[in-house]
């Protein structure tokens, strides 16, 4: 097995029993054994659990990022945009159920509040999201799609609130509505509350973005 297959074999079981059995009660020791590899690989790799963990978080959000950035450049016009956005963060998350499950509900206590830098950039990270529904917002605003009723900065937050809440609930049990169909629900919420208003669909109107 190759290095780069070690470290992806390490990652994959290790996301499997952190969901199973928790990020505490899972052992190095037990994601080697299972991974096929030797625990000195699994150090030499992520240097502790927590950097498996790390790197499970930063992956994960990265390639969740890159995808938005992409659908947004590609919308031909903003509600479309928009759809596609709220489509692709129901679909990736029901496809990263395990990485997802274990980043919201088992993040270590002690990565969180570390001052190392990482509280500053995973906000920065929301505010990436955030900078990513702005665009899209403001694209529909000026192709005359959508039509929010609050500056757009506020709009693009509230929006975030929604996707990542709703999950949170939906993953967590919290609402008993499948990632799926929660998917289908946002997206005509979100498009109901945003539309023009009767007769105003076309009108191309200028909105601050601050």
């Amino acid at each position: 097995m190759g290095e780069p297959s070690r470290r992806d074999a390490i990652l994959d079981v290790a996301s499997r029993l952190f969901a199973e059995k928790g990020y505490n009660n899972t052992t190095t020791a037990e994601i080697a054994q299972e991974a096929g590899v030797a625990e000195g690989t699994l150090y030499h790799h992520f240097g502790s659990k927590d950097g498996i963990f790390l790197t499970i978080f930063d992956e994960m959000v990265e390639e969740y990022m890159v995808g938005a950035e992409r659908l947004a450049g590609e919308g031909t016009n903003g509600a479309g945009a928009l759809s596609s956005l709220i489509r692709f963060h129901f679909e990736y998350l029901e496809q990263n159920k395990n990485r997802f499950l274990v980043i919201l509900r088992d993040f270590p206590n002690h990565l969180a509040t570390e001052n190392d830098g990482r509280s500053a950039e995973s906000r920065n990270r929301f505010r990436r999201m955030t900078d990513i529904l702005s665009l899209v917002l403001t694209q529909g605003v000026n192709d005359g799609t959508l039509h929010p009723s609050f500056p757009i900065r506020d709009t693009a937050a509230l929006l975030r609130g929604i996707l990542y809440g709703t999950t949170r609930h939906s993953m967590l049990g919290i609402i008993d509505t499948p990632l799926s169909r929660l998917s289908r629900v946002v997206e005509g919420y979100c498009l109901k509350a945003l539309s023009p208003p009767p007769g105003g669909k076309g009108t191309r109107r200028k909105r601050g973005t601050k």
